[in-house]
């Protein structure tokens, strides 16, 4: 078996699955830390969802082993969906051998039902696990995940593009975005209760895609806070603190840059 696992109440990884489903199909990693989530989109977009093995009440894979496969993301949030909210189900899952299906054996607590699913999984071409969050070393801020949704959903949502700049002088942290409208534009200073950490090497500002970033406010509602991360490249990296009990999971949202500006 190369790697097998239990979660006894997945309700809070289900959710937020669902919340990133933005593509077809979603790579699966499990390594020693826990299971990563990968999906991408035109290499503009990368978001991986990080589920720790402290989350696990069993966590196994098999040693010197490099685990990599591809599966439905519909196929695999419809199975963990199965009892709805009804109940507090458990899951085991399976992974026996390359090719081979992912097996989930999912368990309602109280009516005593056992449903067993197999999932088709594929081979992945070429999938390195890089970190993409080396390349966002300059700056970082903080912020309440609330405040940061709140203040996104209340910008010009037909707007198309969404500058962010990070800067050491006061207002410090300015979100603008621009559209057939016009403009809208949002400044946080640093000593704001919304901003726990704020730490900035130098002044950046950057244009993405409000498309791109709006992708995040639906997983962004089960987070406690977001960190946000710039570097030289433009590279926009977003990390989601998402509480399960009294445990964490993350997860990992990178946006590319439209262009750079002075």
């Amino acid at each position: 078996m190369l790697f097998s696992a239990e979660i006894s109440d997945f309700r809070t990884v289900h959710n937020v699955l669902r919340s990133i489903s933005l593509k077809d199909y979603v790579i699966l990693r499990p390594t020693e830390e826990g299971l990563k989530f990968t999906l991408e989109e035109m290499k503009s977009v990368e978001i991986s969802a990080y589920v720790p093995r402290s989350i696990f009440s069993h966590y196994r894979i098999e040693e010197n082993q490099d685990i990599v496969f591809k599966i439905s993301m519909k196929v695999l949030t419809e199975c963990l969906n199965i009892f709805g909210d009804d109940g507090n189900p458990s899951v085991k899952l399976s992974y026996k051998s390359i090719g081979d299906p992912l097996c989930l054996i999912i368990k309602h607590s109280e009516e005593n039902i056992t449903v067993d699913c197999e999932i088709k999984t594929m081979n992945v071409d070429d999938s390195p696990d890089v970190s993409l969050a080396e390349e966002c070393n300059l700056n970082k801020v903080v912020v309440n995940a609330s405040i940061l949704t709140e203040v996104l959903q209340r910008l010009d949502n037909a707007a198309e593009e969404l500058s962010i700049e990070i800067n050491p002088e006061p207002p410090h942290f300015i979100l603008t975005t621009t559209g057939i409208a016009g403009e809208s534009k949002v400044n946080i200073p640093r000593h704001s209760d919304s901003i726990t950490i704020f730490q900035c090497k130098e002044k950046c500002l950057w244009k993405y895609a409000f498309s791109n970033v709006r992708q995040i406010l639906k997983v962004m509602n089960y987070a406690s806070k977001v960190a946000i991360f710039t570097g030289e490249t433009g590279l926009l990296g977003l990390q989601l603190v998402i509480n399960s009990d009294d445990k964490q999971m993350y997860v990992e949202y990178y946006v590319t840059s439209l262009f750079a500006e002075d």
